[in-house]
This record gives structure tokens, C-alpha cells and sequence, in this order.
């Protein structure tokens, strides 16, 4: 890359702030987050998506609570075979 960037390793999730009223901790938490890298961006946010959605006691979900997530990005998206060309059949629970 032409860019000298400090950039955190390539992972699928790190939760970093559950759900909060406080706008002061909110922007304090996302200003502090690094660029990252991975392999398969598309498939990798959908993942972190999947582990924010089912993380209910991290996250801090309410119980009654519908969960919608919303994911802005200008990554085309694909479907990913990688898992079952590997024999990696067994879906997320």
C-alpha cells in the first residue's frame, strides 16, 4: 500500500461497546477504532453482524428486544462457497 497506516490484524469480531445511552462513551469508542484488514471483507462483516446479533449478554441486548443491524459499505458482496468447498457444512446455531 502507498499509505502508511496504523492498522489492528485482521479478526472476524472484537466487541468493543455494548449498547449505551451515553453519546460521550459512544463517539469516545468509535474514534478510538483502527482501520483493519481482512481477507473476505464482505463475508467478514456479515460475521460480526451474526455475533452482535446472537451476543446478547455482551451486547446487552433486552430480552424483548428485535434485533436490527444495519451495515453501510461500498464492498461488492458475494456469496462465499469457501466453507463447503473445505467439507465446513455445519452452519452458525
Amino acid at each position: 500500500s502507498d499509505y502508511n497506516l496504523d492498522c489492528m490484524p485482521p479478526h472476524g469480531y472484537i466487541h468493543v461497546l455494548s449498547l449505551t445511552d451515553n453519546v460521550a462513551e459512544f463517539r469516545n469508542a468509535v474514534n478510538k477504532q483502527k482501520i483493519s484488514g481482512n481477507i473476505d471483507t464482505p463475508e467478514g462483516g456479515f460475521d460480526a453482524m451474526l455475533q452482535a446479533a446472537v451476543c446478547q449478554s455482551h451486547i446487552g441486548w433486552r430480552k424483548e428486544a428485535k434485533r436490527l443491524l444495519l451495515v453501510m459499505t461500498d464492498q461488492t458482496s458475494h456469496l462465499a462457497l469457501d466453507s463447503k468447498l473445505a467439507g465446513i457444512v455445519i452452519p452458525h446455531d
